[in-house]
């Protein structure tokens, strides 16, 4: 590989990092309630298929990866359970911010995989592209 293409690869790599940065940005917002297909578009529309395919698969592992946070915080509450009367304060405000916790990592969850279900058909795209070629020159 020379030079160049380490550096184009890497320049590559930089706007796909910026782009998914940009998306978990938005989607963290709580005011906003994901319009996020214009922003999601407005972000991949600066980028070639590759890399727009590339963020689009960054969203859907982005969002397992909220579904693993969101079992971990459940984990943490199953202590809940021997609450009662005689709890410390203190463990059940911890209880409550888990919920908090557990209600921001949901959503954003939410929105990562919404993003990715508007914009998955540029995952979908190139193998369908390729698929077309070949039955074309069949």
């Amino acid at each position: 590989m020379t030079g160049k293409q380490s550096r184009n690869g890497s320049l590559a790599d930089n706007h796909i990092l910026a782009a998914v940065r940009q998306i978990k940005a938005f989607a963290k917002n709580p005011a906003l309630d994901c319009g996020c297909s214009t922003v999601v578009g407005q972000v991949l529309v600066s980028l070639v298929p590759k890399q727009r395919a590339a963020v689009v698969q960054e969203l859907f592992l982005s969002a397992m990866r909220q579904r693993d946070k969101v079992s971990t915080l459940m984990e943490l509450l199953k202590e809940l359970d021997q609450f009662g009367p005689a709890t410390e304060i203190g463990e059940v405000e911890e209880a409550a911010l888990i919920f908090d916790d557990l209600a921001q990592q949901a959503r954003l969850g939410s929105q990562l995989l919404r993003a990715f279900a508007f914009n998955r058909n540029d995952v979908l795209a190139p193998s369908t592209k390729h698929v077309e070629v070949q039955e074309a020159l069949s």
